[in-house]
Order: C-alpha cells, then structure tokens, then sequence
C-alpha cells in the first residue's frame, strides 16, 4: 500500500477536470467518480510484472489551493516493490500536465 499526497495552486474544482487525463495515463480500468465526495476509484489491469492495483484519489481543499491524495493497494499480494508510488507520480504528473502545472515529481 502506498499514499502519496502533491499540492496545486489552484482551485479543487479545476483539478476535479483532470482526474480523467490521470485515470488514462495510468490505464485505470471502470473508474467511478464521486463529485460530492471528491474522490474517483478505479483498478489498473494484471500484467506480467503486477497483480494490479486499486487506486483512490481524493481531492482536497488546502491553503494553498487543492491537494490530491492518492492510496493504492495490491489487488493481490503483499509487497507492491514500489509498484504504486510508480502509479501514483504517473498520475499526478498527468494531471499536472493537464492544468498547467508542473509538479515536483
């Protein structure tokens, strides 16, 4: 399991727009958003080298604008060898890129 968190300076709103350029950067399967919650889930696939993750990404209001919160966990296993923090920086590096900015990945 994996939790990595980056800030954006600006509003959740815009960054709730590019969850879906994350969710395709990292092929997540049947993503379910929940706008009131502020959260999308989904699951990457099992390849040669994963059995898969489940993902959740939350966005959060910060002082300096939004955050997103991203949890992974093997669908099966117990050590992910780094596997979902790999996810997770695709993720946000692809939603940074939707917005504007560039994260510190």
């Amino acid at each position: 399991m994996a939790t990595v968190h980056e800030r954006f300076p600006l509003a959740p709103e815009a960054l709730w727009q590019a969850l879906p350029n994350g969710v395709t950067a990292v092929k997540g399967k049947n993503p379910f958003y929940d706008a009131a919650a502020g959260y999308v889930t989904f699951s990457t696939s099992m390849g040669l080298f994963s059995y898969g993750q489940t993902v959740t990404v939350k966005v959060e209001r910060t002082s300096e604008g939004s955050g997103l919160a991203i949890q992974t966990s093997l669908k099966f296993g117990f050590v992910d060898w780094g596997e979902g923090k790999r996810i997770a920086r695709k993720f946000i590096a692809a939603v940074g890129a939707a917005v504007g900015h560039t994260p510190a990945v």
